[in-house]
């Protein structure tokens, strides 16, 4: 006999997936059919069809469809021509940069806000470990950097958060959403989204690696994370996020709020260097704060362009 249920996927695995009966919100864990594996590999926050197997005295819930995402996040394998998928049907990204250690990388930021804009998912940056600032940077400059991206910034401490106004706006902000966090692996991922359920997930974080000044991966598979009011997708740390393959011709698109300046260029094919013949860049006064950020943004999308362009079309599948 067999019974038919709908569900999310909560935790991702090779064939075995934990899941959320949307009926009942009990979890039950589920086998993935080889032919939904084979066209569309189920991942965190998935809604999937479950059929109940019941052939005598074995009980098994089964995946046979993985029903149609409204977005993804993913990671691009350059080398194997391929998209990684980490997790769908997300409402918001949580981009997580600690302010102390590892240092905060304001360009790793905007390669995560390139995806965002890609991805067309809204982006929050979180500034983490507030607790242990001393002015390593300007955190109105980097507010107002992304603002204009349409991202918000919020300054917090996943282990002092009474002490940072931010942190229950930020809470509110994600209330009945789904969010998922990304960022580098040390940043604190885990003990904020621990801080931000108030108890109700007890997931385990790592220390730094030793000597080297990066986090250690203790989140090896994405996994849902029921905080009551919303759901948090604990991902796993990312060191370094590939953007080669991105089209060169296109990357100034997912500039925005470089775009009005770029089109104000004399020539169309301008490269916005210091010797670049009628730049606008070049004319904006640098005393001005909001031609400080353009200009730091125009630097992040040099260093971008660069990469991007270090690899041939052909290569990018």
């Amino acid at each position: 006999m067999h019974k038919e249920f709908r569900a999310k996927i909560y935790k991702s695995g090779k064939r075995r997936f934990e899941c959320k009966l949307e009926a009942s919100d009990e979890i039950v864990q589920a086998v993935s059919m080889r032919e939904v594996l084979k066209k569309n590999h189920p991942v965190v926050g998935d809604n999937v069809r479950l059929m109940l197997n019941e052939s005598g005295d074995e009980i098994q819930y089964e995946i046979h469809e993985v029903i149609e995402r409204e977005n993804e996040v993913y990671r691009r394998i350059v080398r194997e021509n391929k998209k990684k998928v980490i997790a769908s049907n997300v409402d918001c990204l949580l981009i997580v940069t600690s302010i102390s250690s590892p240092p905060y990388k304001p360009y790793l930021i905007d390669r995560y806000l390139l995806r965002a804009i890609e991805w067309e998912i809204p982006a929050i940056v979180i500034f983490n470990k507030m607790d242990e600032f001393d002015d390593q940077f300007d955190p109105e400059f980097e507010r107002a950097r992304f603002e204009s991206l349409g991202a918000r910034s919020f300054f917090v401490s996943s282990t002092k958060p009474e002490t940072c106004p931010d942190f229950n706006e930020l809470k509110d902000l994600i209330q009945n959403r789904v969010t998922i966090t990304l960022g580098q692996s040390g940043v604190g991922k885990s003990k904020l989204i621990n801080a931000l359920s108030s108890g109700k997930a007890k997931l385990v974080s790592g220390d730094l690696a030793k000597g080297v000044n990066k986090g250690a991966h203790t989140t090896t598979w994405a996994e849902m994370v029921d905080c009551g009011d919303f759901l948090i997708v604990d991902s796993p740390g990312i060191r370094s996020l590939s953007l080669q393959d991105f089209d060169q011709n296109e990357l100034h698109l997912y500039f925005p709020d470089l775009i009005d300046v770029m089109e104000s260029c004399q020539f169309k094919d301008c490269r916005h260097e210091e010797n670049s013949k009628g730049c606008a860049f070049n004319e904006l006064d640098e005393d001005k704060f909001e031609n400080r950020i353009i200009l730091d943004r125009l630097y992040s999308y040099k260093k971008i362009r660069a990469e991007v362009e270090a690899i041939p079309e052909w290569k990018k599948g």
